[in-house]
């Protein structure tokens, strides 16, 4: 009992508030829910885009790096292919091959041209950090780069009999060595290729070039835009073999943390997943390089990425509470000045309570809005004065159906025809290339007629003479047609664009289908008071159930291959009346002819 107390006190108050207060309260709370909706969907949406934009930024950014890396590894294997080559190195290692007296660790002059050859692809020449020779009896030659003891347990029998197997540059991964240029160990990759004689033949050698892991890690460390950004460079095996952090080199790369359920193996190249990773939200982003079966992971906070949004925050509430307090004073003067003439509205309408009424309103209500009832139902007998406006509005509504219809007639092969001329001129057919464009000018500058929705039967018939030479063009294989108009129907009205949808249509569902060339034609003439235009083709033609959905469809059918007849049809009728309109008349498999029925009406 109390709450149907509560409530009845609840409508009794809201029903004796006054119109002026009812009128602010409720712009007020409108102008709240929509500030706070506003507010929420511009940060939401700010927000995601923010993170929409990081995604797309770290793809490409990686897009970057592989295409980097493939350049640096690339130009690396060019290298060991040309030191390999180079005739001095080879006619050294004959020497040492072909006799057994000649000490390679211990022979000077050999050493010497071998560290000259190596000199030329390594530092400051390239980036290349150091080179080692392994000569065809396994030895290596101090050639004053690298400490051969840290390498020589790296290349053992089994490695260097897959280097020559593989006769293509080989990648060892990454590896510590010991370079002589400075007292500690070097991170480096190691690129090696077999040597083989150019006149005899015979295997000479190895060649090995060493990229240190650091000149590698440049390659993203150039990109990176964030600090607390991390890259990391993974092998087939998943281990780390390239990032910032140098004691995590060598180490297997932890999926379930970074990935959750996904695998390196199954994940996509170029595909982005959030991970909260110890309370903060991560972008993790993998790509291929396919090269050399690695991946590029590169993870980035979100919360740097989110950062620049923050001001965009604040921005957004001091304004939206700016701009709330405007709208609060503004929906006070509205309301008083709505307020104001509905007052004397109300004192006009007592003096017309007198009329006969035929409908009363029937609800209870207090203050203005009860005045307003009254008056409501004094004036329910001047209905029949609304029938002649709504007369009007129909007549409009119709208009306005026509506008739009017409609106939805618009030629779509304006993409189509840009690359068949850009094709002509790629092909150096200039002729056909401006022939083509100076029918598609024309074509639109019929089409667009000043905004003008009829026009002249010759227009329409210029029109469409543009399209189908561009359609000539394109499609001669199986595209023939010809015109014939009557002299005295081209001074005739037609809405524009009614031909081009009948002309399309013929030409994709008609003519394309057949095996061989067809031929379209089109034909007006005047019978009696009606001016008809017919549209023949001799291609597949139309079953009747074809027909009948062409011509009886509703509004609800989305088939976009016949509503240019459907809107064609739509549109005459909507204009000169149901007697107008389009009539079909097809076999199947050889003909289908459209006709135009149209009043004559002189443009």
């Amino acid at each position: 009992m109390k709450s149907v107390k509560y409530k009845n006190y609840f409508f009794t108050l809201i029903n004796n508030i006054s119109f002026k207060s009812r009128v602010f309260i409720f712009c007020a709370g409108i102008l709240m829910v929509y500030f706070s909706l506003f507010a929420f969907l511009t940060i939401s949406i700010s927000n995601r885009a923010i993170v929409d934009k990081a995604v797309k930024n770290a793809a490409r950014e990686l897009a970057i790096i592989e295409k980097s890396l493939l350049n640096l590894t690339s130009n690396v294997e060019n290298y060991v292919r040309i030191l390999t080559m180079d005739i001095r190195l080879q006619n050294q290692l004959e020497r040492i091959k072909n006799n057994d007296d000649i000490d390679l660790i211990g022979n000077i002059e050999v050493e010497k041209i071998l560290s000259t050859t190596i000199s030329n692809v390594v530092q400051p020449v390239t980036y290349i950090a150091a080179a080692s020779i392994i000569s065809s009896k396994g030895n290596l030659a101090n050639v004053g780069y690298v400490d051969n003891s840290s390498v020589s347990s790296v290349f053992d029998d089994d490695l260097q009999r897959y280097i020559t197997d593989n006769k293509s540059p080989v990648w060892t991964g990454l590896l510590k060595i010991r370079l002589k240029s400075n007292a500690g160990y070097e991170n480096v990759f190691a690129i090696a290729k077999t040597i083989i004689g150019f006149d005899t033949g015979h295997i000479l050698g190895t060649a090995v070039l060493y990229l240190r892991e650091k000149d590698v890690a440049t390659i993203y460390l150039d990109n990176m835009v964030n600090k607390n950004d991390k890259f990391y460079i993974i092998d087939e095996h998943k281990n780390i073999i390239s990032t910032q952090d140098k004691s995590e080199l060598y180490e297997k790369f932890d999926e379930d943390k970074y990935l959750g359920t996904h695998r390196l193996e199954d994940f996509p190249d170029g595909q982005s997943i959030i991970r909260n990773i110890g309370g903060k939200q991560l972008l993790v982003t993998v790509m291929d390089f396919e090269k050399l079966n690695w991946k590029i992971i590169s993870i980035i906070p979100i919360q740097e990425i989110a950062s620049e949004n923050k001001g965009i925050t604040r921005l957004i509430l001091i304004f939206g509470v700016i701009c709330l307090f405007f709208a609060f004073a503004l929906s006070y003067l509205f309301s008083y000045t709505i307020s104001k003439p509905i007052l004397k509205l109300v004192g006009t309408m007592k003096k017309i309570r007198s009329g006969n009424l035929q409908l009363r309103a029937n609800f209870d209500a207090g203050g203005e809005i009860g005045m307003l009832r009254d008056g409501f139902n004094s004036l329910m007998d001047k209905i029949n004065n609304l029938l002649e406006q709504i007369c009007i509005e129909q007549k409009i509504k119709r208009e306005n159906e026509f506008r739009l219809l017409q609106s939805q007639v618009k030629p779509h092969f304006l993409y189509n025809t840009i690359e068949t001329i850009i094709s002509f001129i790629k092909l150096n057919l200039k002729d056909n290339a401006m022939m083509t464009a100076k029918n598609l000018a024309n074509f639109y500058r019929i089409s667009l007629s000043k905004g003008n929705d009829l026009i002249t039967i010759k227009e329409e018939i210029q029109l469409i003479e543009s399209y189908l030479s561009i359609q000539k063009l394109r499609y001669i294989e199986y595209l023939d047609y010809s015109i014939e108009f009557d002299e005295e129907v081209l001074k005739y009205q037609i809405p524009k664009l009614t031909l081009q949808p009948l002309v399309e249509n013929s030409i994709y569902h008609g003519l394309k289908e057949k095996d061989d060339k067809g031929l379209l034609t089109i034909k007006a003439f005047l019978e009696q008071d009606t001016v008809k235009i017919e549209v023949l083709d001799d291609g597949v033609g139309m079953t009747e159930e074809q027909i009948t959905r062409v011509l009886k469809r509703t509004s609800n059918d989305k088939k976009s291959n016949d509503f240019g007849l459907y809107s064609v049809d739509k549109r005459l009728k909507l204009l000169y009346g149901e007697q107008y309109g389009l009539s079909i008349e097809s076999k199947v498999t050889e003909y289908t002819k459209v006709t135009i029925n149209l009043p004559a009406i002189i443009a």
